[in-house]
């Protein structure tokens, strides 16, 4: 039987590098608003990408057409607080940042599954959102973010 003493452990070869594309938990809350200004300054003025990505409850795919006025309420209003957050990092930080919609039941898994087959370096998750108008306890989809995610997850709080 081989035995390493504490001190003998090798180091984990670990190579450090940028977050490239980064991907955001939006519903519009506080939280979310502060996550996305968050990974804005991450990436910086490099040749990153932010998404931010909405998991909508029911039936929204026609969510697609940004801007559209036959929008559901839900979607309306997450496109509404998105435009107006992304002026405002616009105005100070020239990063590319999109809004992107899913439909969605379980949205840390939702987040998680977007996350691992587009290839984002890191989430970044307000540590509570927006319960009543999106998904109840946000607080709860955060730890099970955490929890599940193969990539990095950042919680946040605007507060």
């Amino acid at each position: 039987m081989n035995t390493v003493a504490a001190g003998d452990a090798p180091e984990p070869s670990v190579t450090a590098r940028p977050f490239r594309r980064i991907l955001v938990a939006w519903d519009g809350s506080a939280d979310s608003v502060m996550a996305l200004r968050t990974a804005a300054a991450l990436v910086g003025t490099g040749q990153g990408h932010v998404v931010a990505l909405a998991v909508l409850s029911g039936h929204h795919s026609e969510v697609r057409a940004a801007g559209s006025s036959d929008l559901p309420a839900e979607a309306r209003r997450v496109r509404t607080t998105f435009d107006t957050v992304r002026a405002a990092i616009d105005a100070t930080l020239p990063v590319r940042i999109d809004l992107h919609t899913v439909e969605g039941r379980h949205v840390a898994g939702s987040l998680c599954e977007y996350a691992a087959e587009r290839g984002f370096d890191l989430l970044v998750i307000g540590r509570h959102g927006e319960g009543s108008l999106m998904h109840p306890g946000l607080g709860h989809i955060a730890e099970s973010a955490v929890r599940s995610c193969a990539i990095p997850v950042l919680l946040v709080s605007a507060s």
